[in-house]
């Protein structure tokens, strides 16, 4: 739809507030732009371009986003007053210009063209609060929200998508409990705005350490996006502070082989696709999600290797797994008709169900199906997590003699380093260490 020459102010601004400027006509020559008729000015160029593309383009309304420059001839000097909208308050806030520095008719020329181009610029939009702020301060924050997740759902596979979202989604629904309105724009959220967030977070919704930090990286990144693309001037997430590291230590144990055997043993007859996602965790020390993102043509069971392609690494770099012998019979129970689908499939909600289908399963499903079921079936703590089968597996190997180097070419680290961390985490005592002799004689 294009735009209309219909303002509320097409009519010279002399009619409105230079009524006090008696000798003036419209017809006297002035500088060009001081003369102020819609027609005439870049509204029609504004008219034309929207037309030809299609556009719609929105203009501020008088009185309600602004006030028309108006011109006062106070005893202590003549100056023009105007008004325009806070983005942030909604209210209208008071400016002056003085034209003191004029003499004669020299003054009524220098205001006449003053107030013209201060009209102009309000009706196009212009607002001196954010000028020098961003150029698209005012635009609403929802409607910026709106933008990002259309840009990030072309660039973004659907695992991480779906996290930004759930992110965007907590957010705005924060901001509508303090009051946001459709209409309020992004330069409102200030910094005071981001800490109470965070506090929200970790006070109303419990978040852990490690996912207040979780947050905390989303939202500064977040707003470094509206940053660089002249939403906001400055990030106010970006001094907050993270939580310590010695706070997000690691809050899980690795199981016995008593709870193991439980675990495997219970899922081999209630649940034998799920068994397959433990032992992919376990015996190939898989991420959730490299697992959730597998498809059926990912294994292959006559050389015994799991392909894990580098678009689902968690280091974008391929790999290769290796089926040991005694996970065989569970991974040749899996049905892999399906080369494209994926092995662990999304089956309409039912989050039990592990079976291949043509939609990816979230990651999320694994921990999930292991807090509802697993952990009660089994009479595991809280300390017991899907992840510790990695943890055990790798510490497990080791201690059964594997090389180090074949160990972590399985858990694909970057560094023996990374494999050697896991060594001696067994609570069992070395035969080597016992026998040491070593007290002074």
């Amino acid at each position: 739809m294009a735009i209309k020459s219909s303002h509320p102010d097409q009519k010279p601004p002399n009619g409105l507030t230079l009524s006090e400027l008696h000798d003036f006509s419209e017809s006297s020559r002035i500088t060009d732009g001081s003369h102020f008729f819609l027609g005439d000015t870049l509204f029609s160029a504004l008219e034309a371009f929207s037309k030809e593309k299609k556009m719609c383009f929105s203009l501020p309304h008088a009185y309600i986003d602004y006030v028309p420059p108006k011109l006062h001839k106070a005893q202590s000097g003549w100056y023009i007053s105007y008004y325009v909208k806070n983005p942030d308050t909604g209210k209208l806030k008071l400016f002056r210009t003085k034209v003191n520095q004029f003499k004669g008719q020299e003054r009524i020329r220098a205001a006449k063209e003053i107030m013209a181009a201060l009209q102009e610029r309000l009706a196009l939009g212009w607002n001196p609060i954010v000028e020098n702020i961003a150029p698209l301060a005012t635009t609403p924050a929802f409607e910026v929200f709106d933008r990002y997740e259309r840009v990030k759902t072309k660039e973004m596979e659907k695992q991480s998508l779906a996290t930004y979202l759930s992110y965007i989604r907590i957010f705005r629904t924060y901001l509508e409990r303090i009051g946001f309105l459709p209409a309020t724009s992004i330069m409102a959220i200030k910094v005071d705005t981001a800490k109470k967030y965070m506090a929200w977070l970790e006070e109303e919704r419990g978040v852990s350490p490690r996912s207040y930090n979780n947050y905390l990286s989303f939202q500064v990144t977040f707003f470094d996006w509206m940053k660089n693309r002249g939403y906001i001037q400055d990030n106010p997430f970006l001094g907050l502070k993270r939580k310590p590291k010695k706070l997000m230590a690691k809050k899980r144990r690795m199981l016995t082989d008593a709870e193991l055997f439980t675990l495997f043993s219970w899922l081999h007859v209630n649940n034998p696709e799920y068994l397959a996602v433990c032992l992919l965790c376990y015996c190939c020390f898989m991420r959730p999600k490299e697992i959730a993102l597998l498809k059926c043509r990912d294994i292959d069971l006559r050389k015994q290797l799991v392909h894990v392609r580098a678009e689902i690494a968690k280091n974008d770099n391929e790999s290769f797994r290796t089926i040991p012998d005694a996970m065989m019979p569970v991974m040749r129970q899996l049905d892999l008709s399906h080369p494209d689908w994926y092995l662990f499939g999304n089956h309409a909600g039912v989050r039990s169900d592990f079976r291949p289908a043509r939609e990816p399963g979230a990651k999320k499903r694994f921990s999930d199906y292991w807090a509802s079921t697993i952990r009660e079936a089994c009479s595991f703590g809280m300390d017991i997590q899907f992840y510790s089968q990695k943890d055990t597996g790798i510490t497990n190997m080791l201690g059964d003699g594997v090389a180090i180097n074949l160990v972590q070419q399985q858990a694909d680290h970057a560094t023996v380093a990374m494999t050697a961390i896991y060594v001696g985490h067994k609570a069992t005592a070395s035969d080597e260490l016992r026998k040491a002799d070593i007290l002074p004689r």
